[in-house]
């Protein structure tokens, strides 16, 4: 089946370096945005622009392999750069744990910073102690039920166990399997020393930059390892294995609920490239780890947890939207840049809670419908573009929807979005195809 005539007619013949240059564009543009730029052309607009950067990189690389430059030349895909890619992520993770260390060092984990990391810290004291988890917080400045999934806190038992802070634990976790993900990934494709060498030695700058413009971003929270979890989950997605993709995708789904809509779409395409047998041993296994980390051994003894935790959330955006005002008297947060929360608060019902329900609902619509339309997309497209590149593609446009919706755009939520940027130019630029693994469903 032929793509969309507007694709075809928008599309010059051979003209792959342009889409290539636009992927790297977008990714300079995001990343300014998030950084040196951030909120340099208003709360209202800097998170418009930032989400266009993100479409127009996924519209850059789609129109990148219907129109790949074709040669046979080119170096051949090669795991003995397997090593080089180990010595230059030992070397990346050395940039980024020195330019983290200052941060690290003048924000000691207390209340009067943030109370993240203190939220965490109970989680895990409790589950070391064999208390009850998911109770009310009562060593904070209100009462707080917990609302953090288990992955976003488990990670954490074995520092605390060992006396390390959370912190690096979490850039740790990001350094070495996050990155070591990507690094694997890169190391087999098909491109120059010098392509590789860049690529390489990328979400380590990317990391550097964000730390440089804001020092607090991943000094007050573990987001880290989040990211490290979707670093896998795309390197999963790129590769063909169905313990690693259902591993990947329990990763996300219980530590937070971010790429929910995104799953099915994921399943279904397997269904159709892989087979019926691939993609139910993912969904079982996916099952299995749901049922194994959340499911019985907390959710089944107070099935109000999931309640509960929705409600904290409902309450949390509350006291964002009605407090935590910067100068101008408008919450910080929201007018940060990063998220159209700003449009709603601004331009909604005049009542608060009218203007967190307008939202809510606009970010269920569109998280909804964009993984529609890439659905659309890859199906008319299915014979160009590679599944596995529109399974990556269409992640990354998804989580920049989602983020860009969210009701309250913290900046460290919004960066997870570019590091999966990051797997989508890594995989542009190829003179030929990209590396194919051989399908792995068996355990």
């Amino acid at each position: 089946m032929r793509p969309p005539s507007f694709l075809l007619r928008a599309r010059p013949r051979n003209w792959g370096w342009l889409w290539l240059l636009g992927c790297w564009l977008a990714l300079w543009a995001e990343l300014e945005l998030l950084t040196d730029s951030r909120n340099y052309y208003g709360p209202l607009w800097s998170p418009v622009l930032l989400y266009a950067a993100a479409v127009a990189m996924c519209g850059c690389a789609v129109a990148y392999w219907l129109d790949r430059p074709a040669t046979s030349a080119g170096p051949a895909a090669t795991l003995g750069r397997v090593p080089v890619a180990g010595l230059l992520l030992l070397l990346g993770g050395g940039w980024v744990l020195s330019v983290q260390a200052p941060a690290i060092a003048t924000r000691p984990i207390s209340l009067n910073y943030s109370d993240v990391i203190v939220i965490l810290q109970t989680y895990v004291g409790r589950f070391r102690s064999g208390e009850v988890v998911y109770r009310y917080l009562t060593n904070l400045a209100y009462p707080l039920f917990p609302n953090h999934l288990p992955l976003q806190w488990l990670p954490y038992v074995p520092a605390d166990a060992l006396g390390i802070d959370y912190r690096w634990w979490a850039m740790g976790l990001l350094l070495l399997l996050g990155f070591g993900a990507y690094q694997w990934q890169l190391a087999r494709q098909p491109i120059s020393w010098l392509e590789f060498g860049l690529k390489a030695l990328l979400p380590a700058y990317l990391v550097v930059r964000l730390i440089q413009s804001n020092p607090d971003i991943y000094a007050l929270t573990c987001e880290p390892t989040i990211i490290c979890y979707y670093c896998l989950l795309a390197a999963s997605v790129l590769g063909r294995s169905a313990l690693l993709q259902a591993t990947a995708l329990v990763l996300c789904l219980m530590s937070r609920y971010s790429v929910v809509f995104w799953v099915p779409f994921f399943l279904w395409v397997l269904w159709r490239e892989v087979g019926p047998k691939h993609a139910l041993v993912v969904a079982g296994l996916t099952g299995l780890g749901v049922l194994g980390v959340y499911v019985v051994p907390f959710l089944s003894h107070d099935w109000t947890i999931f309640t509960h935790a929705l409600a904290e959330y409902r309450i949390a955006t509350l006291g964002e939207w009605g407090g935590h005002a910067g100068e101008n008297g408008l919450p910080v947060h929201l007018f940060g840049g990063t998220g159209v929360a700003s449009w709603f608060y601004t331009y909604g019902p005049a009542d608060i809670n009218d203007r967190i329900t307008v939202l809510q609902r606009t970010h269920l619509l569109a998280s909804a419908g964009v993984v529609v339309l890439v659905a659309w997309l890859y199906y008319r497209l299915r014979a160009q573009l590679d599944y596995r590149l529109a399974a990556l593609i269409g992640l990354k446009l998804y989580l920049a929807t989602f983020y860009t919706f969210l009701q309250i755009p913290y900046l460290y939520l919004t960066s997870l979005t570019l590091f999966i940027s990051v797997f989508v130019v890594m995989m542009v630029g190829f003179r030929r195809a990209p590396a194919v693994e051989p399908v792995v469903t068996a355990l």
